[in-house]
């Protein structure tokens, strides 16, 4: 069974994993973290661009919000699969 995780780094708070049954559902909330986290929206990237590794580790969405390193990415993962294994 496949999820995705909408995983919140933000420097002013803890590491948050979000999980969601469907990738809508993940992005959609992953959206709405990024807007409710930005404290700058003119520094949200919404055209960030995902590095092939980075879609080969199940990325399926990443969002940059500040010059700090602040973002939300999306992972899909596959329930209790041990990745490399």
């Amino acid at each position: 069974m496949d999820i995705w995780i909408v995983l919140v780094e933000d420097r002013h708070a803890d590491v948050d994993a979000l999980p969601f049954s469907s990738e809508e559902r993940a992005i959609g909330e992953a959206r709405a973290q990024v807007e409710g986290n930005a404290r700058h929206p003119e520094s949200i990237k919404w055209d960030a661009q995902m590095t092939t590794a980075a879609r080969r580790d199940g990325w399926v969405f990443y969002v940059p919000y500040s010059e700090e390193g602040d973002h939300v990415r999306v992972v899909k993962r596959t329930m209790d699969e041990v990745p490399g294994a």
